[in-house]
């Protein structure tokens, strides 16, 4: 995969106008990139819940995946990395934390509720499919942490998980939403800045130098 400056985020553009425009046909409701609109877009999803033709369930959630990746983008801040053809290579990377994942895949789950297997015939044998938020294992703070601390310093990821694995479990209904995503993503930031703050470490904004450099 590449990055393609212009034609990624005109083809992410495209996808989550053309998921715009079925909803406001479908429930004569204008989608306005805010966060209460993700139970909007959830209820929508659900009436598709029985659809199982690989085709139109890849464009329902290529569409809003895209819708979701730019409302994250807007809330958020956020860089899109991608062919510039294909919605299941989409990856959204933000730039508060070095946090990046799949929003065509959360998608896809937000469609059917549930997590498909490897062989689903519901996914297109050629999809780049990983629903989860993606963290460097080895990191804290956006250094890579020394052997010598591996032990007594969990990195982000590790310590991430930790936390979320404190709280109370989610209803499957509402796990596999876009507004349950965006809910924990909102709290994953919050926590990895707390501890960041806690370190003394200095805020700042990934790029996409950063990843690369981190993920390669």
């Amino acid at each position: 995969m590449h990055a393609s400056p212009t034609s990624t985020p005109d083809f992410v553009h495209e996808l989550s106008q053309a998921f715009q425009d079925q909803v406001r046909r479908s429930l004569a409701f204008d989608l306005d990139h805010s966060r209460a609109s993700l139970a909007v877009v959830d209820h929508y999803l659900s009436t598709a819940r029985q659809e199982g033709r690989e085709p139109i369930l890849s464009l329902l959630a290529a569409g809003a995946g895209a819708y979701f990746g730019e409302l994250v983008c807007h809330e958020i801040g956020g860089m899109w990395l991608g062919d510039g053809r294909d919605a299941w290579r989409l990856r959204l990377l933000l730039q508060p934390q070095f946090v990046h994942f799949s929003p065509v895949s959360f998608a896809f789950e937000a469609i059917i509720r549930d997590t498909p297997g490897a062989e689903d015939p519901r996914l297109p044998a050629e999809a780049t499919f990983g629903a989860e938020f993606l963290l460097p294992p080895g990191r804290v703070a956006g250094v890579v942490t020394p052997p010598e601390q591996a032990v007594s310093t969990p990195d982000d990821a590790t310590w991430l998980a930790e936390r979320l694995a404190e709280l109370p479990p989610v209803a499957q209904d509402h796990f596999h939403s876009l507004t349950a995503r965006f809910e924990t993503l909102s709290l994953m930031l919050e926590l990895l800045a707390e501890r960041h703050a806690r370190r003394g470490d200095t805020p700042r904004t990934y790029t996409l130098a950063d990843y690369v450099e981190a993920l390669t």
